[in-house]
């Protein structure tokens, strides 16, 4: 996606860090025009790049709304050159500034605003706006055109934007969904450490492994081992449960045999989290019985403990993934570890050894305080409990 990005120069820094975020999730970004000749030809080509840009990206500061500064002039040519503010205009507040004093156009849309990571933020912001985007497309192209144009866009992407499709199916048949190249805060300095990383693209189930999903997987590879508790399972009316009572192994094994793999640590907390350091999947609002399946004291996990994957979709992810709070709780791939190493911020992969395994999100028992997306446990790799599940990943390339 073409993106105008104007800022007052005193906001610079900032600025430079939001477009290296845009150019990690494959953005066209027009960003200096300090290296724009002087004279006309700089007004020209200003308004060549803002006519021509699919989003206008206006940084809200004191500078940037002063009568003499440059970004006004931007301003008022995405006025007269946006067809519509809704999803072409993406005001972004650096600062506190009184509502009443923004332009009218500014005011036309909501402003983003966010207490944490604001490159992060902005790209999160970004994703979505070009997620709409590509399905606004996909409609108006009609029933008729639509094959052809999945496969055009799926080939624009990877040529132009080297962004892949926001969904797709396992060798499983569970469906995946995209969490796009980017940086996002991982930790809180609560649960664990706060710090920036670094994720490449991958794909992560929408849902937790069925039970139904699970015993073709046994099925198919004559395994002896199934889940503890598995005999208390009624398969036809618990096929939409999640699969618990199995270890580590077992569900590495499975995603291997699905042709996937274990989310890392990092990508599991992305995929909840999303780039705007959340406390929860679904944002900050506390947890309700409409978001997660939690406080259950049901003693029975597959009769009344457990809920069906996409049970509560107003608790999902910022990139559409179901039950990533509550319900059964789920292994990932790395080995746990309370530190970390300095500089391993490009898609780490933790420890090469320990004694746990990490577990990640909450369960049907636990309170809400612990639904947070930050807080992490620890297991054996041959711990089998009634409340750890686990959902599998792949790269995006």
């Amino acid at each position: 996606m073409k993106v105008f990005l104007s800022y007052a120069s005193q906001d610079r820094p900032v600025a430079e860090a939001i477009n290296r975020a845009l150019l990690d999730q494959g953005h066209d970004v027009f960003f200096d025009r300090d290296d724009l000749p002087p004279g006309e030809e700089f007004h020209i080509r200003i308004r060549r790049a803002i006519e021509q840009s699919d989003l206008f990206v206006f940084l809200v500061s004191e500078q940037a709304i002063d009568p003499g500064s440059y970004t006004l002039n931007e301003l008022d040519i995405a006025e007269k050159s946006l067809r519509r503010a809704s999803g072409h205009l993406l005001p972004v507040m650096l600062q506190p500034v009184a509502f009443d004093r923004l332009p009218p156009f500014v005011k036309s849309v909501t402003v983003l605003e966010t207490p944490g990571n604001v490159p992060a933020a902005v790209a999160d912001a970004v994703h979505r706006i070009d997620l709409e985007r590509r399905r606004a497309l996909l409609v108006k192209a009609g029933a008729a055109a639509l094959a052809v144009l999945v496969v055009a866009a799926g080939a624009w992407s990877y040529l132009s934007t080297r962004s892949a499709p926001t969904e797709t199916t396992g060798e499983d048949g569970a469906p995946l969904v995209l969490v796009p190249a980017g940086s996002f805060v991982m930790g809180d300095d609560e649960e664990s450490p706060r710090r920036e990383i670094y994720l490449d693209a991958f794909y992560i189930d929408r849902f937790e492994v069925t039970t139904t999903r699970y015993a073709k997987f046994l099925e198919a590879t004559g395994s002896s081992h199934p889940p503890e508790g598995w005999e208390a399972l009624d398969l036809n009316r618990g096929s939409d449960l999640p699969v618990v009572g199995v270890d580590w192994n077992d569900a590495a094994a499975y995603c291997k045999w699905a042709g996937r793999r274990l989310p890392t640590d990092a990508e599991w907390e992305k995929a909840a989290r999303g780039a705007d350091e959340r406390r929860y999947p679904w944002g900050n609002e506390s947890p309700g019985p409409d978001r997660a399946n939690f406080e259950n004291t049901s003693p029975e996990p597959y009769d009344g403990g457990l809920a069906k994957v996409g049970g509560h979709p107003a608790g999902r992810s910022p990139y559409g993934v179901e039950d990533l709070a509550g319900n059964a709780a789920e292994w990932v791939a790395d080995w746990y570890s309370e530190s970390f190493r300095t500089g391993d911020v490009r898609n780490p992969k933790g420890p090469e050894s320990g004694e746990g395994r990490v577990i990640r999100g909450s369960a049907r028992f636990d309170p809400p305080d612990r639904l947070v997306v930050t807080k992490r446990y620890q297991g054996n790799p041959e711990l089998r409990r009634e409340d750890v599940g686990f959902r599998c990943a792949q790269d995006a390339h």
